[in-house]
Protein backbone atom coordinates (compact mmCIF):
# COMPACT_ATOMS: atom_id res chain seq x y z
CA UNK A 1 0.00 0.00 0.00
CA UNK A 2 1.44 3.47 -0.44
CA UNK A 3 0.85 6.33 2.12
CA UNK A 4 -2.37 7.72 0.19
CA UNK A 5 -4.19 3.99 1.13
CA UNK A 6 -7.29 4.52 3.28
CA UNK A 7 -7.21 2.62 6.26
CA UNK A 8 -9.75 0.21 7.67
CA UNK A 9 -9.56 2.15 11.38
CA UNK A 10 -11.69 -0.78 13.16
CA UNK A 11 -9.70 -3.62 11.81
CA UNK A 12 -6.39 -1.48 12.62
CA UNK A 13 -7.78 -1.08 15.97
CA UNK A 14 -8.47 -4.64 16.41
CA UNK A 15 -4.73 -6.08 14.98
CA UNK A 16 -3.35 -3.53 17.17
CA UNK A 17 -5.44 -5.07 20.59
CA UNK A 18 -4.16 -8.46 19.46
CA UNK A 19 -0.91 -7.95 19.18
CA UNK A 20 -0.40 -6.01 22.36
CA UNK A 21 -2.91 -8.30 24.76
CA UNK A 22 -1.38 -11.59 23.40
CA UNK A 23 2.24 -11.22 21.13
CA UNK A 24 3.69 -8.49 23.71
CA UNK A 25 3.67 -10.75 26.62
CA UNK A 26 5.54 -13.65 25.16
CA UNK A 27 8.11 -11.53 23.48
CA UNK A 28 8.67 -9.74 26.66
CA UNK A 29 9.13 -13.08 28.50
CA UNK A 30 11.28 -14.71 25.47
CA UNK A 31 14.12 -11.73 25.44
CA UNK A 32 13.91 -11.96 29.72
CA UNK A 33 11.71 -9.26 30.41
CA UNK A 34 8.19 -8.76 32.37
CA UNK A 35 5.67 -6.65 31.34
CA UNK A 36 6.38 -5.25 34.87
CA UNK A 37 10.00 -4.16 33.33
CA UNK A 38 8.24 -1.84 30.85
CA UNK A 39 5.42 -0.33 33.51
CA UNK A 40 7.89 2.92 34.60
CA UNK A 41 6.81 5.94 33.52
CA UNK A 42 9.58 6.16 30.90
CA UNK A 43 8.50 2.60 29.21
CA UNK A 44 12.43 1.83 29.67
CA UNK A 45 13.67 0.25 26.87
CA UNK A 46 16.47 -1.41 28.99
CA UNK A 47 17.03 -4.33 29.34
CA UNK A 48 16.09 -6.40 32.85
CA UNK A 49 19.19 -8.34 32.61
CA UNK A 50 22.43 -8.11 31.14
CA UNK A 51 24.00 -11.14 31.68
CA UNK A 52 23.98 -13.30 28.63
CA UNK A 53 26.48 -16.22 29.08
CA UNK A 54 24.13 -19.23 28.71
CA UNK A 55 26.65 -20.13 26.15
CA UNK A 56 23.64 -20.81 23.13
CA UNK A 57 24.92 -18.02 20.46
CA UNK A 58 21.35 -19.24 18.30
CA UNK A 59 19.31 -18.21 21.85
CA UNK A 60 21.43 -14.95 22.39
CA UNK A 61 20.82 -13.62 18.44
CA UNK A 62 17.37 -14.57 18.92
CA UNK A 63 16.63 -12.50 22.09
CA UNK A 64 18.41 -9.34 20.66
CA UNK A 65 16.14 -9.66 17.93
CA UNK A 66 13.08 -10.03 19.70
CA UNK A 67 14.36 -7.25 22.19
CA UNK A 68 14.44 -4.63 19.52
CA UNK A 69 10.58 -5.77 18.53
CA UNK A 70 9.98 -5.15 22.62
CA UNK A 71 11.92 -1.49 22.31
CA UNK A 72 10.10 -0.85 19.14
CA UNK A 73 6.79 -1.05 21.29
CA UNK A 74 7.86 0.79 24.10
CA UNK A 75 9.07 3.30 22.38
CA UNK A 76 5.83 3.53 19.86
CA UNK A 77 3.89 3.65 23.49
CA UNK A 78 5.85 6.21 24.96
CA UNK A 79 5.68 8.33 21.88
CA UNK A 80 1.75 8.86 21.64
CA UNK A 81 -0.46 10.88 22.80
CA UNK A 82 -1.05 11.21 26.66
CA UNK A 83 -4.82 9.69 26.20
CA UNK A 84 -3.31 7.15 24.52
CA UNK A 85 -0.12 6.65 26.57
CA UNK A 86 -2.77 6.50 29.96
CA UNK A 87 -5.07 4.05 27.51
CA UNK A 88 -2.21 1.79 26.03
CA UNK A 89 -0.04 1.16 29.25
CA UNK A 90 -3.03 1.01 31.22
CA UNK A 91 -4.78 -1.71 29.06
CA UNK A 92 -1.69 -3.64 28.05
CA UNK A 93 1.12 -3.02 30.65
CA UNK A 94 -0.38 -2.03 34.07
CA UNK A 95 -3.91 -4.16 33.09
CA UNK A 96 -5.64 -1.69 35.01
CA UNK A 97 -9.68 -2.52 35.01
CA UNK A 98 -11.30 -0.95 32.53
CA UNK A 99 -13.68 0.69 34.99
CA UNK A 100 -10.95 2.10 36.75
CA UNK A 101 -9.25 3.21 33.61
CA UNK A 102 -12.22 5.41 32.64
CA UNK A 103 -12.37 7.24 35.38
CA UNK A 104 -8.89 8.52 35.09
CA UNK A 105 -9.85 9.82 31.89
CA UNK A 106 -12.39 13.33 31.37
CA UNK A 107 -14.89 11.09 29.38
CA UNK A 108 -17.93 8.87 29.53
CA UNK A 109 -17.32 5.14 29.27
CA UNK A 110 -19.20 4.85 25.97
CA UNK A 111 -17.04 7.49 24.43
CA UNK A 112 -14.18 5.51 25.74
CA UNK A 113 -14.89 2.76 23.74
CA UNK A 114 -16.05 4.01 20.49
CA UNK A 115 -13.77 6.84 20.48
CA UNK A 116 -10.67 6.96 22.64
CA UNK A 117 -9.46 3.48 22.81
CA UNK A 118 -9.47 3.12 18.87
CA UNK A 119 -7.79 6.21 18.46
CA UNK A 120 -4.88 4.64 20.94
CA UNK A 121 -4.40 1.74 18.77
CA UNK A 122 -4.88 3.25 15.53
CA UNK A 123 -2.44 6.18 17.07
CA UNK A 124 0.25 3.18 17.56
CA UNK A 125 -0.08 1.64 14.51
CA UNK A 126 0.81 4.87 12.49
CA UNK A 127 3.60 5.38 15.10
CA UNK A 128 4.92 1.34 15.45
CA UNK A 129 6.44 2.11 11.34
CA UNK A 130 8.26 4.53 12.43
CA UNK A 131 9.70 2.76 15.46
CA UNK A 132 10.87 -0.61 13.87
CA UNK A 133 13.35 1.12 12.15
CA UNK A 134 14.15 3.37 15.05
CA UNK A 135 14.67 0.37 16.89
CA UNK A 136 16.74 -1.73 13.86
CA UNK A 137 13.58 -4.54 14.02
CA UNK A 138 15.25 -6.78 10.95
CA UNK A 139 13.02 -6.60 7.78
CA UNK A 140 11.92 -10.14 8.03
CA UNK A 141 10.25 -9.17 11.48
CA UNK A 142 8.60 -5.78 10.68
CA UNK A 143 4.83 -5.46 10.58
CA UNK A 144 2.76 -3.30 9.09
CA UNK A 145 -0.52 -3.22 11.43
CA UNK A 146 -2.82 -1.20 9.49
CA UNK A 147 -5.33 -2.87 7.72
CA UNK A 148 -6.20 -1.21 3.91
CA UNK A 149 -9.41 -1.04 2.45
CA UNK A 150 -9.57 -1.91 -0.77
CA UNK A 151 -9.82 0.48 -3.60
CA UNK A 152 -13.78 0.28 -5.42
CA UNK A 153 -13.57 -0.90 -8.82
CA UNK A 154 -14.15 1.56 -11.70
Amino acid sequence: MNIWSDVDFDKTANRVDKLLKYKLPRLARRCGRSLTDLSSPQLSSASSHSNRTDGQERMIVNSFSIENVVDAICQTINHCSDNSKLILIGNYIKYIPQEQLIMMLPYEKTYYYKVLKPIALNEFADLYDYYQDQCDVEQKDKIDLHVYVKADAI
